[in-house]
């Protein structure tokens, strides 16, 4: 008796292993993969798609993105597409089990599976697959009906979100009307942890210092963390996909799960990689082709737009901040003000200023003092004027208020981003300086600059990456760089009664000006320099003013001893008058404090014709002043976007 209960764990055992591999009629593996060979099964599109292909730098060869190991069931799958259709079939007949996702492979590589199965023609579990219960759960938990692409707007306080991101909503088929707050989002990031902060995570994450992973999360979470948090409107854009590409789409996705993969800042970021998951569902698109050197998310969005059929009509949600400032322009200074005093628990919900109102009134400066607080507790919870319980207790006040909300919804933009400017910019111009007349040409590869036509993109935010400048003199016909920006970036955030931020510029590369002739009747060499400084802005999205204070350092083979470091200020201008022009007035003053000495002062004037979305008329007039000389200087010119 003893001997048959010590044999029972064995028996249940053994018991669970014939049950979970059920009795298939035998497959010819050696027919299989010669029936794959003749089809050339490992050249296309679809199977390169899943195992994420893509061609070497040089055009001679293929690799695979991803650098996670038990992803490859064959030891040269990660450059040889052929070995690894064939290890992938022996896997699926040989039954063979995955020890990192403990499960068979034909239950870790559903989307595979059912790509050989189909081209193959073989019975639906001819390679496996019968009892995948993992899988089978976490699919009727998405239930996946439809794709939505969502872009979060471009967010310049975060160098991994400057230009913006994208990623995958995934919307359920039991999901009600305009609840999607209740699906799942598919996002593509930077696995950085606690490190994804200051310099070295921009260091890092340009270099290749970190892998990107795929991640599956409740889409009110990521909504949460744009809108509510980091303060990004929100753009959604229905994808066009049939049943079955929705399905593989899917499928790929939980073959990705603890998937690594090499990541990059500029160039396989997450709008490359979700590129990638739509080049699985359609392989057809090749929209990964186009993106060698950089793929910016706002360029990808057009690059899918330009498919016809495959995007629809997008929906807008503003941000917490956005919708806030929405409803706060809608009071009076002096309700501001009692919003203001109410959220930080200084007004009581019977003070006479209050209850003075009128009902409509009184309910909408509740809501946003309720916002006001709850926004301060999202984005700066240490500084907030109250707490969670306060919050509460003003929603508990504007229930007493029996009016639904008077506000109107905050309209949508006039321009979505996939309708806006490339980011690729091409210009030419004539340059009058010193009594001389020249030409210019610049390239600029990203991305969006406050004198470019600002539909579609944050406004007052600028940011100018390897932009660079070529000089012709038509008599002596000698070209020469101008200048090099390899980043700037501005941004302008209004302030008001209820909003303090402080705006910022940071500029660095190399130039001609101020290096050498601001100091010294020497040879205007190209040296570096870095510019930066802390600001304030004032204004609407039609008219915004602003004050810096610039910090400047200047190193140059001209400069005695080699370097100047200057401190000064500078004051602007930026006006929208109408949907086609944009003007940009600026005036500022350096001195120079240490190292060589002198300084620099400019006033300038620069204005944009929009002739088309990606065609634009630029002039610019600038005086410019330095301790040896001074002098105004124009250019006219053409900007093209592609």
């Amino acid at each position: 008796m003893m001997r048959w209960a010590a044999l029972a764990p064995l028996l249940v055992f053994v018991w669970g292993v014939v049950q979970a591999a059920p009795d298939r009629p035998p497959v010819d593996l050696a027919a299989l993969q010669a029936r794959a060979a003749e089809q050339n099964l490992a050249a296309s599109a679809q199977w390169q798609a899943l195992v994420h292909y893509e061609r070497d730098w040089l055009g001679e060869g293929l690799h695979s993105t991803v650098v996670t190991d038990w992803f490859f069931l064959s030891p040269n799958g990660r450059r040889d597409p052929a070995a690894e259709l064939n290890a992938t079939l022996a896997a699926f007949v040989e039954n063979r089990y995955i020890e990192d996702r403990e499960r068979s492979a034909a239950c870790t590589f559903i989307a595979r599976r059912r790509f050989l199965v189909a081209r193959l023609g073989l019975e639906e579990h001819a390679l496996g697959g019968e009892r995948c219960e993992k899988y089978q759960r976490w699919r009727e938990a998405l239930a996946p009906r439809q794709i939505s692409l969502i872009f979060p707007t471009a967010f310049p306080n975060s160098p991994s979100s400057m230009f913006g991101h994208t990623l995958l909503r995934i919307d359920s088929s039991r999901r009600a009307r305009n609840t999607e707050l209740l699906s799942y989002a598919v996002n593509f990031a930077a696995a950085a942890g606690d490190d994804a902060q200051g310099l070295g995570f921009a260091w890092k994450g340009l270099t290749g210092g970190y892998a990107g992973i795929f991640g599956l999360f409740p889409y009110y979470e990521k909504v949460k963390q744009y809108a509510w948090i980091e303060h990004r409107d929100v753009w959604a854009y229905p994808l066009e996909l049939s049943d079955a590409e929705t399905d593989r789409l899917v499928d790929h996705l939980w073959e990705m799960d603890g998937v690594r993969f090499a990541y990059f800042f500029l160039t396989k970021n997450c709008s490359y990689q979700l590129l990638s998951l739509l080049e699985v569902a359609r392989p057809e698109l090749a929209l990964t082709e186009q993106y060698s050197w950089y793929a910016i998310p706002a360029d990808t969005i057009r690059t899918i737009a330009d498919v016809p059929g495959l995007m629809g009509a997008p929906r807008f949600r503003p941000s917490l901040e956005t919708t806030l400032r929405w409803q706060a322009d809608q009071l009076s200074a002096e309700q501001r003000t009692l919003a203001r005093e109410i959220a930080a628990d200084r007004v009581a919900f019977d003070d006479s200023r209050l209850t003075g109102l009128s009902p409509d009134a009184q309910a909408e400066v509740l809501e946003v003092a309720h916002d006001y607080l709850y926004y301060r507790l999202q984005s700066d919870p240490a500084n907030a004027p109250a707490d969670t319980e306060h919050a509460n207790a003003i929603l508990m006040a504007r229930s007493r208020i029996a009016r639904p909300s008077s506000f109107a919804p905050v309209p949508a933009p006039a321009t979505s981003p996939d309708q806006a400017h490339r980011t690729l910019r091409v210009a030419t111009a004539a340059i009058y300086e010193g009594d001389d007349l020249s030409l210019g040409l610049r390239i600029r590869p990203a991305y969006h600059d406050l004198l470019d036509d600002p539909g579609g993109y944050t406004r007052g935010a600028q940011i100018n990456f390897l932009d660079l400048g070529l000089r012709v003199d038509p008599g002596e016909g000698e070209l020469r760089i101008d200048d090099l920006t390899v980043l700037n970036i501005v941004s302008l955030s209004p302030r008001n009664d209820l909003f303090k931020p402080v705006s910022f510029q940071l500029d660095t590369g190399l130039r001609r000006r101020p290096s050498a002739n601001v100091f010294d009747d020497v040879d205007n060499n190209l040296g570096y320099y870095l510019q930066g400084g802390p600001g304030l802005s004032w204004g609407s999205d039609d008219a915004l003013a602003y004050v810096f204070g610039l910090g400047s350092i200047d190193a140059n083979s001209a400069l005695s001893p080699g370097y100047a470091l200057g401190a000064g200020a500078s004051a602007g201008l930026l006006l929208h008058p109408a949907r086609w022009l944009q003007l940009k007035a600026e005036t500022g003053a350096l001195e120079y404090v240490a190292g060589d000495d002198g300084y620099y002062r400019w006033a300038k004037l620069g204005q944009q014709f929009n002739l088309t979305r990606d065609l634009g008329l630029r002039s610019e007039l600038g005086w410019e002043n330095t301790a040896v000389d001074s002098g105004l200087r124009a250019t006219i010119g053409l900007q093209a976007y592609f």
